[in-house]
């Protein structure tokens, strides 16, 4: 059994779903933090001095209660206090556990990076280094083959070399080369490095981030800036950069909502086509009205009307200048 299943944490003053499944059995509902509130720290008691049950789960930080030596204790403290009690007894360690979010890399398409892989015998190696960089070769047909073949299975005289190994046939999805291509902007011409030690000194300054405004939307927090972040990190590690970060400041725009106030979404039918807009009311119109709909943190519904409204403005202005 898993979590997932909502009877596990078994803390039903603590997690909503525990304490739906204990109101609704009739199981005993235990507090062990109070919230930070008049009514909370200070409970209400029945006449025989126990505490009134709980009307709701209290899942945020509070005080510690029914806790033993930690009773009192804001729930960092508690928490701290805890830890440093199990290791005293040999009970515990304490240490900080990170956890990388799984990543579909490997995929079947032409449009991405060739593994520097070649396999033979069940076995895989990677390619010499002066064979870098692996580019995609050239097809005639990117049609998909019909098998569960990847597409650069295509190119056979690419796939099998003289030796009887093979080259990998999944490709990266592109993700490889935009987690650090931010690198390749600050020294494009260079063919022998990824950026030379002149460019890098050029552009850092005396700030921990290479890059100066990263905007990005929050999904990229779990994605993109995460997995740059990382690279960026092994190849500080490896000295290939003296920048321990790759970003000095993060803006996440917000999101764009349809009509119906809810987020965009195919499922919805509620998608604006762009091209649909700019072939209506003309780029310039499309790109005016997403300026002014609001600060760019700010999530935003998308309104046609306000379109309309800005290509008339701009018609006037048109009018007046021409």
């Amino acid at each position: 059994m898993g979590y997932g299943t909502g009877a596990i944490m078994a803390v039903p003053a603590h997690d909503e779903r525990d304490f739906e499944f204990a109101t609704k059995f009739g199981l005993e509902i235990k507090e062990v933090v109070a919230a930070v509130c008049d009514r909370r720290t200070n409970p209400e008691e029945t006449t025989d001095g126990q505490r009134t049950p709980p009307q709701s789960a209290t899942c945020d930080p509070g005080i510690a209660i029914n806790s033993g030596f930690l009773d009192g204790l804001p729930t960092a403290e508690a928490k701290a206090r805890m830890i440093d009690w199990l290791e005293s007894n040999g009970k515990g360690k304490r240490r900080i556990q990170y956890k990388l979010r799984d990543w579909l890399f490997s995929r079947q398409r032409y449009w991405g990076e060739p593994f520097p892989i070649l396999w033979k015998d069940g076995r895989h190696q990677a390619i010499a280094e002066s064979e870098l960089p692996l580019l995609a070769p050239p097809l005639d047909d990117y049609k998909p083959s019909g098998t569960p073949d990847p597409l650069l299975s295509k190119a056979t005289g690419w796939v099998n070399l003289p030796d009887g190994s093979k080259r990998e046939t999944n490709t990266m999805p592109q993700w490889a080369g935009s987690c650090w291509y931010y690198l390749r902007y600050c020294d494009p011409k260079n063919t022998g490095r990824f950026i030379s030690h002149e460019a890098e000194a050029y552009w850092t300054s005396d700030k921990p981030g290479m890059v100066d405004l990263y905007v990005g939307g929050t999904e990229h927090a779990v994605l993109h800036l995460l997995y740059a972040r990382f690279w960026h990190k092994v190849l500080f590690d490896l000295g290939h950069v003296t920048t321990p970060e790759p970003f000095q400041r993060l803006v996440n725009q917000g999101l764009i909502l349809g009509e119906d106030g809810q987020k965009m979404s195919k499922s919805r039918g509620n998608v604006v086509n762009p091209d649909d807009v700019v072939r209506e009311y003309g780029a310039d119109a499309l790109r005016l009205y997403e300026m002014f709909m609001g600060p760019l943190e700010q999530v935003k519904p998308w309104q046609m009307k306000g379109v309309e409204g800005v290509s008339r403005f701009l018609a006037r202005v048109w009018r007046v200048a021409f």
